[in-house]
């Protein structure tokens, strides 16, 4: 039985033996290991560049490489697995834009509203279209639009007091 499981295990040894060391064998092994290699680094540089796009913190985005890269090529696919949980879910840019976008929301919502009825007003307009309050004057001198508490225009410097219109009435 010895001759027998030695002779078969002989010919095997001989058979990869002879496999590994032909050439094209050898090239296409060495070829497929460069190609595990710069996957594994290219998924480094990926994981860099994500981390650098979704968060501000430098140090996390060369944390999250060096995982990668200290994995090795054998265990890099698990590291890039925990990159993906622990990575924010939104690029830094996608809050900003929402972070502008309620900015906008709310400053457009603080604009200047009727005292009365508290209807959005605009700084241009004379009475508040809902209740007819008076909201301002125009000027006799330029045109302006100007609040009805002013004593000047605040576009040509004329004096408002002696001017100020008869026809609208100041509520109290």
């Amino acid at each position: 039985m010895d001759g027998i499981g030695a002779g078969i295990g002989d010919a095997i040894g001989a058979v990869l033996a002879g496999f590994f060391g032909d050439p094209a064998t050898s090239f296409l092994i060495r070829l497929g290991g460069a190609y595990v290699v710069l996957v594994w680094l290219a998924t480094a540089l990926w994981a860099f560049v994500d981390m650098r796009r979704r968060t501000n913190n430098p140090v996390a985005a060369y944390g999250s490489a060096a995982l990668i890269i200290l994995a090795s090529p054998v265990l890099f696919l698990p590291a890039l697995l925990v990159h993906r949980i622990l990575r924010p879910a939104e690029f830094t840019s996608e809050r900003r834009v929402a972070e502008l976008r309620e900015a906008a929301l709310e400053a457009e919502a603080v604009g200047p509203r009727c005292p009365d009825c508290r209807r959005p007003v605009d700084e241009d307009w004379l009475l508040c279209p809902d209740c007819r309050r008076p909201l301002g004057h125009q000027c006799h001198a330029c045109g302006g639009t100007v609040g009805l508490e002013w004593p000047v225009c605040a576009w040509c410097g004329e004096e408002l007091e002696a001017k100020r219109p008869t026809g609208i009435a100041l509520q109290a």
